[in-house]
């Protein structure tokens, strides 16, 4: 079942059908926000602020980012019928191994901030 998730998601990601994929702005903003390690991704599906010192606008960006994602995870673990955070777990590793570019940050399993 694992597999056919990832496979699934996998897919999903890849036609931005997740709705993970977002709107040209906020991806280039997100994007440019880890670059520049702002902020970076968790082990739980969600992006993070890096640095506490981040603008408003990233802390917004970031939340606005969560939200979507929130909603898109539990739209799939309904249809899936499997807990959204399977759901939210399997998408952050699928980021953080083919999303994040070295230099990016990601926290790992033990809660500290790893660049990648």
């Amino acid at each position: 079942m694992r597999n056919a998730l990832r496979s699934l998601l996998a897919t999903l990601l890849l036609i931005g059908g997740l709705g993970l994929a977002t709107p040209p702005a906020h991806a280039d903003a997100l994007d440019d926000a880890r670059a520049s390690g702002q902020v970076g991704e968790r082990a739980d599906g969600y992006a993070a602020v890096v640095d506490p010192a981040a603008p408003a606008s990233v802390k917004n960006l970031v939340n606005d980012i969560n939200a979507k994602r929130r909603t898109a995870y539990q739209q799939i673990a309904a249809e899936k019928g499997v807990p959204v955070e399977q759901i939210a777990a399997i998408t952050a590793e699928k980021i953080i191994r083919e999303v994040l570019q070295p230099g990016m940050y990601y926290m790992d399993a033990t809660g500290s901030w790893k660049q990648k």
